[in-house]
């Protein structure tokens, strides 16, 4: 194993061990049960974002910042620390869309979701994203802004750059990150969904990344994993890629 810097957060295929791995809240079956069977170093549950991929959806279910909070309790042993992120409001799968106004956009809808999760659930590890409006860089500073107004900064840690999910601009991704590492020179910063070709140039910008790439490649006419043998497969030839990890296989 080569000791480096930066985290690589996935779910691989469960024959390997590995120790930094994400886990969907509205799937959360195939994480558990990867879970049960290796005991990671580290784990964050995303908040299951992905349902805005539907332009007709516009809120979480009522009950999921408790169900976050619970599915927290019941694996929280299952690894040596678990992160939760709380409920964001992308702006990148449908721009604007799940803004209520030009004054509370999903940036404001964020915050007040941070503040509900930080105050109903405080026994929780919460994981804090930092959202912004789709391809503009520098509105990730308002977020950041409403997070010291209300004195978050000063009692959390480990945060999450929130808005580059769906973004291919190399210029939009390292813009938006080296501007979220001079906001939070001393704090965790993770970034959700970046490609594999940003993260090589981000080594010691950012602490954390995720992805799930691997289980698509690209290029040699290949289609995504057709069985757990393939799954192996391109795992390995995806870690291979990656910038020098805290612990790379």
């Amino acid at each position: 194993m080569t000791i480096g810097t930066l985290r690589f957060y996935t779910l691989p295929p469960i024959s390997e061990s590995y120790p930094f791995i994400i886990l969907n809240a509205n799937r959360p079956e195939i994480g558990l049960r990867y879970l049960r069977s290796h005991r990671p170093k580290s784990v964050i549950i995303d908040s299951g974002v992905e349902i805005f991929r539907d332009p007709s959806v516009r809120e979480y279910p009522f009950y999921h910042l408790s169900g976050l909070a619970r599915l927290y309790h019941s694996i929280k042993r299952l690894a040596k620390e678990t992160w939760v992120t709380i409920p964001d409001y992308p702006d990148d799968y449908t721009p604007t869309a799940l803004w209520i106004s030009n004054e509370i956009t999903n940036i404001e809808r964020t915050h007040e979701n941070i503040l509900e999760a930080l105050s109903k659930h405080s026994d929780v590890n919460w994981l804090i994203p930092i959202q912004g409006h789709n391809e503009k860089p520098q509105s990730i500073i308002k977020a950041v802004k409403l997070l010291e107004r209300d004195g978050i900064l000063s009692t959390h840690d480990f945060y999450a750059v929130a808005n580059l999910c769906t973004s291919k601009k190399p210029t939009t991704i390292e813009s938006t990150l080296h501007l979220a590492r001079w906001l939070l020179p001393r704090k965790r910063l993770h970034s959700f969904g970046i490609s594999l070709t940003a993260a090589l140039h981000l080594n010691g910008v950012i602490d954390s990344f995720d992805s799930m790439a691997w289980t698509f490649p690209r290029g040699r006419g290949r289609a995504s994993c057709r069985n757990q043998q393939e799954r192996v497969q391109y795992f390995h030839e995806y870690i291979t890629k990656l910038p020098p990890l805290e612990v790379s296989l």
